[in-house]
């Protein structure tokens, strides 16, 4: 995968993202005033191509535990059931 694809799915994943330069001289990438490497607590990268490649890894991990998360499956079945309750009454008055 190319670094211009890189950027492109990070900055769809994460509007506005771009690079940064840390006070120690380490690049980070930063979304909405935030260090996305300290949300995962990751280092700072020493080049640039380094920060976006890390930057596509937390996209990945954050997709992933958003998909798999237990709870999900928890609030989904709640909300089935709301919805089963929800029809019944509007079916029996």
């Amino acid at each position: 995968m190319t670094i211009q694809s890189i950027i492109k799915r990070v900055q769809i994943y994460y509007p506005g993202a771009d690079v940064a330069m840390s006070v120690s001289g380490k690049y980070f990438i930063e979304h909405d005033g935030q260090n996305l490497n300290d949300i995962f607590l990751f280092d700072d990268c020493d080049t640039i191509d380094d920060a976006w490649q890390l930057a596509w890894e937390t996209m990945r991990i954050n997709r992933n535990m958003n998909r798999t998360h237990p709870l999900k499956k928890m609030i989904s079945e709640q909300k089935k059931l709301q919805n089963r309750e929800r029809i019944a009454n509007r079916i029996h008055g």
